[in-house]
């Protein structure tokens, strides 16, 4: 609910700055036009900004639902049904890429029949949409049990917490002075640390540093190479298409491996093998070299993406779901970064060679990590239980 006032906010400064330059085209520029022109600029620049401050607000707000949702929900929805929670996994992620997919397209169809407005229409289907969400989140919570029982059982494990004995009050203040002498983000990172499927987090991390997909970055350098960017947006629909296709075959995958492990190890391999072809266009400068690697590299990406969500669903605590999904969510967003900063670096378009090679690293990096962290272990412990037996 906290991102509705927040992107409601952000579209009344929008359509205010539009009704501004639509009065000032209308009457144009009297004899203080220098000094109303500056005033302008202020009041865009204080507009801009708060634009970005409050739509940040909700990216923050939408994070910490969606780790709440895959992290924790689904988890407890699927009540340690491991086929049932594969296939939730597999539906929630089908639905994001569906929406994915549809949005651009309603935004262009409101461009096309409205002048300036498109995006305060666009952001007023998103608040309508966070209403509908969070009354379909409601109504989620109120028949499914096992969420209920989760809450009450966190609620009776706080009143155990805090029904403590008398003779033990100086030890509890020595305790609450230690603790917060310490910050809760390092314990938080120190639970991270320790959890089983750390690789796993690490690699998917790695990959949020790839720039390699139809981001702002590749379209302006494909652009550069000569395309049109009515082609370039054609291929960016068809790599959300891709990646929509690779969540059915994670599911066709893990029928026939019966392994996450192993499915999370043959697509990110199927992603780095198609960025190879890719890495070729960038050395050669050919644009469709690039693209033919990059669309069906998401199959790969989006397999790698459920299989170590699902990882981490299986083998994380109960009640260290909440503090291994904030940091994941921190992570990835700390190498999602790590382009932009590079992008600003390099920012002749000449130069953007330099951040898909770094990208292209990030993802071999990954690559080892998945094959050297995750699944080999797993594969050794394996056959050194079946030379016991």
């Amino acid at each position: 609910l906290g991102q509705i006032p927040c992107l409601l906010f952000a579209t009344l400064l929008f359509g205010r700055e539009l009704s501004n330059d639509s009065l000032q085209s209308s009457n144009g520029i009297d004899g203080n036009g220098d000094r109303d022109e500056s005033n302008r600029q202020s009041t865009i620049l204080l507009g801009f900004v708060s634009i970005c401050l409050f739509s940040g607000l909700a990216q923050v707000l939408q994070s910490s639902y969606k780790v709440s949702i895959e992290r924790d929900w689904i988890v407890a929805m699927s009540e340690n049904d491991g086929q049932l929670l594969e296939s939730n996994n597999v539906l929630l992620n089908q639905i994001h890429l569906i929406c994915i997919i549809c949005g651009p397209s309603i935004a262009i169809l409101l461009h096309s029949h409205s002048d300036g407005w498109s995006l305060v229409c666009v952001s007023l289907i998103k608040i309508i949409s966070l209403i509908l969400m969070n009354a379909l989140i409601k109504r989620t919570y109120s028949m499914i049990p096992s969420l209920q029982n989760e809450n009450e059982q966190q609620s009776s494990t706080s009143v155990d917490e805090n029904c403590l004995d008398d003779n033990s009050a100086s030890s509890n203040m020595n305790n609450a002075s230690s603790i917060s002498s310490t910050w809760g983000c390092v314990e938080d990172i120190r639970v991270y640390i320790f959890q089983k499927e750390l690789w796993a987090g690490v690699a998917l991390a790695f990959l949020y540093c790839n720039v390699m997909t139809f981001g702002g970055l590749l379209m302006a350098y494909l652009n550069s190479c000569g395309l049109t960017w009515e082609v370039i947006g054609l291929c960016q629909g068809a790599s959300n298409f891709a990646g929509l296709l690779g969540t059915c075959i994670f599911a066709l995958l893990q029928r026939f491996l019966n392994d996450v492990r192993a499915t999370a190890l043959c697509g990110i391999c199927w992603q780095f093998m198609l960025l190879s072809v890719s890495m070729f266009g960038v050395l050669m400068k050919n644009p469709w070299f690039i693209i033919v690697g990059v669309i069906p590299s998401r199959i790969g990406l989006w397999i790698y993406a459920i299989a170590s969500t699902q990882l981490f669903q299986q083998t994380v605590p109960e009640k260290e779901r909440g503090k291994v999904g904030g940091v994941q969510t921190s992570l990835n967003s700390l190498f999602q970064t790590i382009p932009l900063i590079l992008g600003m670096i390099y920012s002749d378009v000449d130069d953007y060679w330099k951040v898909l090679v770094t990208s292209y690293l990030s993802n071999g990096t990954a690559v080892l990590m998945v094959l050297f962290g995750v699944y080999l272990p797993c594969r050794k412990s394996n056959l050194s239980y079946s030379t016991v037996d």
